[in-house]
């Protein structure tokens, strides 16, 4: 950004910077927040301006899976760091459920390297490293963690269920050491295993394989108990149950260094949307009911869900184009993660900037917080980092994905992405 750039009259949303709630000019150049301020003056900047727009510090998204190496076909870095970029993300943190896994340094160091590359083509998403629990991810033996952290991996997840719990307990005992979160993902895949869906009167009327709530909440009820004698750092990757939401709340007020995300398509859907076979919608773990997806919105507007996150698993026509039962789970959300999770919240809190600030909490400083990341803010003389926005605005995807699994567009749907700011680089709608 050689030329300065003025966002004129925005609305910051950042709760605890010195901005909050203001409507402010901000003032970009060369890769820095030059100056805030009411009435700025500068005659040679592009001037940027969308009534009832907000801007934020840049947003996270605590895990997506790019698919490179291996299914470059579906997604690879470049074009997920765009889509990412599109999506209104500034970081995003990569899945290491790749071919081959990143279960070792010089992986993780792959993954920082690819990223770099795009970066240097002008995208202003960033890679964070997700590295493998352990060797391979076959959930065995634990993986290299202390040199993985040394190379740059922010947090360690098997991107599957951890069934071993003595692996959990070695992986949380080392996590004392070098400090990065454990991710597990709760699942019981024994119970009802080849189950497509959430267990319930739709999965019984369509005649299909359910997942009870049981599969999720006697691995949460599990994990903190490991927790408990471990002590360590533990953080569910998704949660969808309201007695899940309610056990990391209780967890969270015992002391327990416990956090949690859900997804954005979480808070939207629920599986009376799956009926008639819409196998768009299949993702695991899977959408439940609606008295569990307003548990969730709950629980990310009162900060117990620390992050929302994408969850992203872009896939290609010849995978995505096939019958209900065949329908490969996961859906390509980056250019809509926002908008899905602005319209879910919207429709449960008390007011619409409740539901803005909560969710951009979930954006920003929860991940900051659960990948041990220093906060960010919006203040002069900082680093540019920041996503500018539409929360009113009707929601058009702006793309940038290989995947064509996107979830179907809802009626009403607002939130829109008008720019993202990442150091000197930068995207506008």
């Amino acid at each position: 950004m050689e030329q300065p750039v003025l966002l004129n009259s925005v609305q910051v949303i950042d709760p605890e910077g010195p901005w909050h709630s203001q409507v402010v000019d901000v003032l970009l150049q060369n890769g820095q927040i030059v100056d805030i301020g009411h009435s700025i003056k500068a005659p040679d900047a592009l001037i940027l301006k969308s009534q009832g727009s907000m801007i934020s510090p840049g947003w996270i998204d605590g895990q997506a899976h790019f698919r490179e190496p291996g299914f470059e076909t579906k997604e690879g870095m470049r074009s997920g760091l765009n889509a990412a970029s599109r999506g209104g993300f500034t970081q995003v943190a990569v899945l290491p459920s790749t071919s081959p896994r990143v279960d070792h340094a010089s992986a993780v160091r792959n993954v920082l390297a690819l990223a770099q590359e795009a970066q240097s083509d002008g995208t202003p998403a960033e890679a964070l490293a997700l590295a493998c629990l352990s060797e391979k991810g076959f959930g065995e033996q634990l993986a290299e963690m202390h040199d993985m952290s040394e190379a740059g991996a922010v947090a360690f997840t098997d991107d599957s269920p951890l069934d071993r719990v003595s692996l959990l307990q070695r992986a949380l005992t080392y996590s004392k050491v070098h400090g990065k979160v454990v991710v597990d993902v709760p699942l019981d895949r024994d119970m009802n295993a080849g189950g497509l869906m959430h267990e319930g009167v739709v999965s019984t009327q369509m005649g299909v394989i359910g997942i009870p709530h049981e599969a999720e909440t006697l691995r949460v009820s599990r994990d903190l108990d490991v927790l408990k004698y471990t002590e360590g750092r533990l953080h569910f990757a998704i949660l969808t149950c309201a007695d899940s939401v309610k056990m990391v709340r209780e967890a969270k007020r015992s002391g327990l260094k416990v956090t949690c995300g859900t997804t954005a398509a979480h808070l939207m859907f629920c599986d009376e949307d799956l009926d008639g076979f819409v196998g768009a919608l299949r993702v695991c773990p899977p959408f439940r009911s609606a008295a569990d997806r307003e548990a969730l919105r709950q629980g990310v507007l009162d900060g117990t869900i620390d992050m929302v996150v994408s969850d992203h698993r872009p896939e290609d026509l010849e995978n995505h184009d096939v019958e209900f039962m065949l329908s490969p789970n996961g859906m390509a959300t980056l250019p809509s993660a926002f908008s899905l999770a602005l319209s879910g919240l919207t429709e449960s809190a008390p007011d619409s900037l409740a539901a803005i600030e909560a969710l951009i909490n979930a954006l920003n400083q929860g991940p900051r917080a659960v990948f041990s990341m220093t906060p960010s803010h919006l203040e002069s003389g900082q680093a540019c980092n920041l996503t500018w926005f539409h929360p009113n605005m009707k929601h058009s995807s702006h793309g940038g994905t290989k995947g064509v699994n996107v979830p179907p567009q809802i009626e009403g749907q607002k939130g829109q992405i008008l720019g993202v700011f990442k150091s000197d680089r930068s995207w506008q709608a």
